[in-house]
């Protein structure tokens, strides 16, 4: 876990520390950097990010008011655990509001647009197939988002982070099972076909397989892990963003 805060970048401005505490904080949950049940305290991150515990602190209950983050019965905050009962609501409302953002995305997707997004995938398949699949997660969750910004919906983004919150910690859990299947890689190429051809309609559906197909594979992880049988090096260690930084 500390591993995890550690890659995090110091937060700068004075005035808007606890904002921009939360926001790294936020990055790094939706991007699989901590492991389910990882404990997060208001020291270790203010001396990550190298602020004081006050916007730590402040940081820290807002995610967990938020529903990002936990807090048990003695202040102890933490990285939630999912069940497949949350993980099922969780694919109802991902599909509804990502395919949506998908679609609204489409007309503004100009050619250059698509070519950024394009390359952010060709990274994320050269990740994969040297099988760096702290890149993997990273890398799929910057080709998510920037298809989504592309709506100019900010609530609706809001909206679609905060699912992405619920379930980062367990693309742990999914790697490096799912990277082996191409799965993820053969959706990723479907909707890149959507928007090269400006179609939202195709866009929205082969969205909502790229999150079914996520899903089910995510349910089946939790169980098998819940079972004891999750693969040996299938807890994947906080990766290193290829930008530099926390994205």
């Amino acid at each position: 876990m500390n591993g995890a805060l550690g890659q995090l970048d110091p937060v700068n401005r004075p005035g808007t520390l606890a904002d921009r505490a939360r926001d790294q904080l936020r990055a790094a949950i939706m991007a699989g950097r901590f492991d389910p049940g990882s404990k997060l305290t208001i020291r270790s991150v203010a001396r990550s990010l190298d602020i004081s515990l006050t916007p730590a602190r402040e940081a820290l209950y807002s995610l967990v008011s938020e529903g990002a983050l936990d807090m048990g019965p003695n202040g102890t905050v933490y990285v939630p655990d999912l069940d497949e009962d949350r993980v099922r609501e969780l694919l109802v409302i991902r599909t509804a509001l990502e395919s949506a953002a998908a679609r609204e995305a489409a007309p503004f997707l100009d050619a250059e647009t698509v070519a950024r997004i394009t390359e952010i995938n060709d990274r994320l398949v050269e990740a994969d197939a040297q099988q760096d699949y702290r890149a993997v997660i990273h890398l799929n969750w910057r080709f998510h988002f920037e298809i989504y910004r592309q709506a100019r919906m900010p609530n609706l983004t809001r909206m679609i982070e905060t699912c992405w919150l619920k379930t980062g910690s367990y693309l742990n859990v999914l790697y490096p099972d799912y990277g082996r299947t191409d799965r993820g890689i053969q959706n990723h190429a479907e909707i890149i076909a959507a928007m090269q051809a400006g179609d939202g309609e195709h866009l929205a559906v082969a969205m909502q397989k790229d999150i079914e197909t996520a899903s089910h594979a995510l349910l089946g992880a939790i169980t098998g892990a819940r079972g004891g049988t999750r693969a040996a090096g299938a807890s994947v260690a906080p990766p290193t963003d290829p930008d530099g930084g926390v994205p």
